[in-house]
């Protein structure tokens, strides 16, 4: 048997060091910023059309949205919708500001191109219809400035989801011009960037001159280079060819925060790792909630936080983060190391001692040591994992059309509301698990649904105390987002959702 204390060392091997860092490149009179990503594609850029983590970093210094978040208040704020009211339980008026322009010499931002981007997703059927446009009904303009959305239900999340994470706008006359291809590489936006060039995995931003806030963005360029390996990025950066590194090993962090020369900034995510099943096959032991019970009771989710993360994250067991409505605690029903005698009895119950599954997971080298990671832990208790590595693209294309047996995988949550946590994880109608439990559905319905605030949350605790007992999905921890960057450049605010670096109010120090 394996020690609960030994995972890292079989799964990990020894930690690659970083060479001696030089001090940094002087930084008077730069007006630039070289950024290095994970992965190797950045993929899709167009918000019609679904994007990956490093593909909406990109989109968000491209395009802005309908509204902002504040996470220090977790409420949401102005953007480019400058106003809006909900005169009745169904109806949603939404006023945009006016004299915003799109890039490139587009004009300027009207009710039209919130009409036709709203439209388009609906008419497609792209994933925003089942995320964050599902309540919309129709949709048309009011004047040149004011939309008029209707609704098929109350939605009191309205704000946060639909205009929040639907409220990225395509340039209506771009689009129809470019083509739905054109435009996903290189798509005209509206925020303080805006693409010079795309080659390979390096990818240009410039200065977008008609930017509608005074004084930003404060620099002139930002070069991202798509670079797959974590260490490698942190390597990049302690040589000065980059100046600011995304998703970094946390096994070196220790070593950068030690380092002058460097700024490590570690928040909080709205994110979780998890495993998931597919629950259609009836032929799988999964299908049956205590072979789901036992892995999660096998978990040692402390091990996977020190071990992978580095402290980098919380160990969880449900879906509801620190901040939002019904958030109770991390772990609620299973221990932070696991309960291995609960899930070997489990196993036994369930008839399934010797069970072997395919589970899927990317490109992002962290999750792939926490697969091997989580496969030790299942074998304690008799489950063999076949792991599969795919890029991005691959495991995407299995994941939302349900061909694979299980995944593991993170994901970032993308509205301050439980909704975003929960229905398109768990609804049948949501979920590309298919996991369908008519008891389920009513909840989550009935929480959509649901304008009283305290009567929202209780419906939460209850959908929470079923995904726990039901276990379609398996929450690991809830991991931080972590950047590090040359000490010379200031103005950076991170945020916990893992996909937001806005580089707009980034500069170097005088």
């Amino acid at each position: 048997m394996i020690g609960r204390r030994t995972f890292g060392k079989a799964a990990l091997g020894t930690s690659l060091v970083l060479g001696s860092s030089r001090a940094p490149a002087l930084a008077q009179g730069r007006r630039d910023i070289r950024v290095g990503l994970f992965g190797g594609d950045f993929g899709n850029l167009s918000p019609v059309l679904r994007w990956d983590i490093q593909g909406g970093i990109i989109a968000y210094n491209i395009f802005d949205g309908l509204v902002d978040i504040d996470f220090d208040k977790r409420s949401i704020v102005p953007l480019l919708a400058e106003a809006w009211t909900n005169s009745d339980p169904l109806t949603w008026r939404i006023k945009l500001r006016e004299g915003v322009q799109w890039q490139k010499g587009y004009g300027e931002i009207t009710a039209e191109d919130l009409v036709y981007t709203w439209n388009y997703h609906l008419q497609t059927k792209s994933f925003q219809v089942g995320t964050a446009l599902f309540p919309l009904d129709t949709v048309k303009a009011d004047g040149k400035y004011v939309v008029e959305a209707k609704t098929r239900q109350p939605f009191g999340a309205f704000p946060g989801v639909t205009m929040g994470y639907g409220g990225l706008m395509v340039c209506a006359k771009a689009h129809k011009e470019m083509g739905n291809d054109a435009y996903s590489a290189t798509p005209v936006g509206s925020g303080a960037f805006q693409i010079e060039s795309k080659r390979g995995s390096e990818m240009v931003l410039v200065r977008n001159p008609t930017y509608w806030r005074t004084g930003f963005p404060k620099l002139d360029r930002v070069t991202y280079r798509a670079i797959p390996d974590s260490t490698t990025r942190l390597q990049a950066l302690a040589k000065n060819e980059l100046d600011f590194a995304t998703h970094p090993d946390p096994r070196e962090l220790p070593a950068m925060r030690k380092n002058a020369n460097f700024v490590v900034k570690s928040t909080p995510g709205w994110e979780w790792d998890y495993t998931q099943f597919n629950l259609i096959d009836r032929n799988f032991p999964h299908t049956n909630k205590l072979v789901r019970q036992a892995i999660s009771y096998a978990l040692d989710r402390e091990a996977i936080v020190k071990e992978i993360y580095y402290g980098e994250a919380q160990p969880t067991d449900n879906q509801i983060p620190a901040g939002y409505m019904g958030y109770r605690g991390p772990l609620l029903k299973y221990p932070k190391n696991g309960d291995l005698k609960k899930a070997q009895d489990l196993i036994a119950q369930a008839g399934a001692k010797g069970y072997e599954v395919e589970v899927i997971t990317s490109d992002k080298d962290w999750l792939r040591k926490e697969l091997e990671l989580v496969t030790a832990m299942a074998s304690q208790i008799g489950i063999t994992f076949r792991i599969k590595n795919m890029d991005m693209g691959g495991f995407n294309n299995l994941w939302l059309n349900r061909r694979y047996d299980v995944n593991m995988e993170d994901i970032t949550l993308v509205a301050p509301d439980p909704d975003a946590t929960s229905w398109w994880f768990l609804h049948s109608k949501g979920s590309v698990s298919g996991y369908s439990n008519p008891a389920m559905d009513a909840l989550l319905d009935g929480a959509r649904a649901e304008l009283d605030q305290s009567k929202r949350e209780a419906l939460y605790h209850r959908i929470v105390d079923l995904t726990l007992e039901e276990c379609p999905i398996i929450y690991h921890c809830n991991t931080n987002n972590v950047q590090v960057y040359n000490k010379g450049l200031t103005g950076f605010v991170p945020s916990p959702q893992e996909y937001r670096e806005s580089l707009a109010g980034v500069s170097w120090e005088a």
